[in-house]
């Protein structure tokens, strides 16, 4: 690398480091929402097979950003190619026309879910079929952009012979966030118009907690692209003969694409936070080693209430049989409504009261 020492900069050894370990945050995050969907059946929904599919894209964008802008940021004009320039500014730019397309995918399906409570939930081979669409289109439409980038001196320029910088800045930045962003708010606006005749009190907690985990990536998205894509097209009119202004507009620059990179970094973090069965997915990654030697717990997804097996623990002995005393009376008031003719059967709740208090005993002394 030439001139690497005196290239080394605070501001880019810190924007390099930020960016690396966005990176690695990112990868692990899209990598635990792919093995939840691997694993789990049950998780491959609509709304989760869209996550899936961004999470694809978002760890292929990281892949290829981070070296990209780092190199660039080092002049590390040994090991920069005419190939490297022109298939990692197509797959950065691609990936971004995906992601902002999966957006609007995801709030089309919040509309659904809020304003058509009579339709069935969608099968996930369909989103699976509109995401592979998506994808493909998105990538046929970037080719053009292989051929305005080429390695110059070991760096990668900008070589379009009309000299369209401003039209491919503006192309570029509009459908990776401007136009994606109005089409989401327009399918809001519509989704409050339609939504009107439904109280609030109507729709359900897992209705709910979708269509809020839906809105925050959606802010999220847009305060971390925005500022990016809006410096982009100001970063346009600086003077290219004010060798400072260009080098404190670079250094603005890297720190934007730190948000940008961030924002495939984050969306892990709000699926794990806002969508219950999905955190317990990541935390059978993420604590699972911890947890298994002192608590015996069933199926994550099919499991009752995680007991604590100490001998001698007076606690762990007040919470299993309040437990058992709790279930055993919801037990035996089902008994008592059901009909005459099962008699015989209402019997069954006070046999199994005894048992169960009987295996909490053996289970609290042994």
């Amino acid at each position: 690398m030439t001139g690497f020492t005196e290239i080394l900069t605070q501001n880019i050894l810190v924007t390099s480091i930020l960016m690396g370990l966005i990176t690695l945050v990112g990868l692990v995050g899209n990598a635990l929402m792919l093995r939840a969907l691997i694993v789990y059946r049950k998780l491959r929904t609509d709304f989760y097979t869209v996550f899936g599919c961004l999470s694809i894209v978002d760890s292929l964008f990281l892949i290829i950003s981070a070296p990209a802008h780092i190199m660039e940021m080092v002049m590390a004009t040994d090991i920069t190619t005419d190939a490297w320039c022109k298939g990692s500014h197509y797959l950065i730019d691609a990936c971004s026309f995906i992601s902002a397309c999966l957006m609007v995918v995801l709030t089309v399906l919040r509309g659904i879910l809020l304003t058509n409570r009579n339709s069935r939930q969608h099968k996930a081979s369909y989103l699976l079929i509109v995401c592979a669409v998506i994808s493909v289109t998105m990538l046929l439409c970037s080719v053009p952009i292989m051929f305005v980038f080429t390695s110059y001196r070991g760096m990668c320029d900008f070589v379009d012979p009309l000299n369209q910088l401003s039209p491919h800045a503006w192309l570029v930045s509009s459908f990776s966030a401007f136009v994606p962003l109005f089409l989401i708010i327009l399918i809001y606006l519509l989704t409050y118009l339609l939504g009107k005749r439904y109280f609030p009190d109507s729709y359900s907690p897992i209705e709910k907690e979708k269509s809020w985990l839906v809105t925050y990536i959606i802010i999220a998205f847009t305060i971390f692209q925005i500022p990016y894509r809006v410096f982009v097209i100001f970063d346009l009119n600086t003077d290219p003969t004010d060798f400072s202004q260009l080098n404190e507009m670079y250094t603005v620059r890297n720190y934007l694409m730190c948000l940008v990179m961030a924002d495939k970094a984050v969306r892990p973090i709000l699926y794990t936070k806002l969508a219950s069965d999905l955190s317990e997915a990541f935390d059978e990654v993420i604590n699972c080693t911890l947890c298994a030697k002192h608590y015996s717990m069933g199926s994550r997804f099919n499991r009752t209430c995680a007991v604590y097996t100490s001998p001698g623990n007076s606690a762990a002995v007040t919470t299993v049989l309040s437990s058992t005393e709790s279930n055993l009376m919801q037990n035996t008031d089902r008994a008592a409504s059901s009909s005459s003719e099962a008699s015989a059967t209402s019997q069954t709740p006070l046999t199994r009261r005894n048992d169960d208090l009987d295996m909490a005993i053996d289970i609290l002394e042994g």
